[in-house]
């Protein structure tokens, strides 16, 4: 569950993906499907599930109204969720 394998373009990476999720979800989920024969097989599923969760947050507008508003949720919920993403690939690469 790496993401900096060298195969995996820049923005499939772990930092970038999910900044760009917080800023643009559907921008990222179109990403997602152009580079899906790219990615390497053991991140394609997280990948397209977060990015699927924060286009539902973009569709039913679930996100708060106002730039600097959305700037600091998006900051902390990609933060919160990087920390998970992170934690669990520690926890299967152990128990490999």
């Amino acid at each position: 569950m790496r993401g900096d394998e060298p195969n995996a373009p820049f923005l499939m990476r772990p930092v970038p993906f999910f900044i760009l999720c917080a800023l643009c979800g559907p921008l990222a989920l179109a990403l997602v499907v152009i580079y899906w024969r790219n990615l390497p097989e053991d991140i394609r599923g997280p990948h397209l599930i977060i990015v699927i969760i924060f286009s539902l947050f973009f569709i039913v507008k679930l996100l708060p109204d106002g730039l600097l508003q959305i700037i600091l949720f998006s900051f902390t919920y990609t933060f919160v969720l990087f920390l998970t993403y992170s934690i669990l690939g520690r926890k299967r690469n152990k128990k490999n």
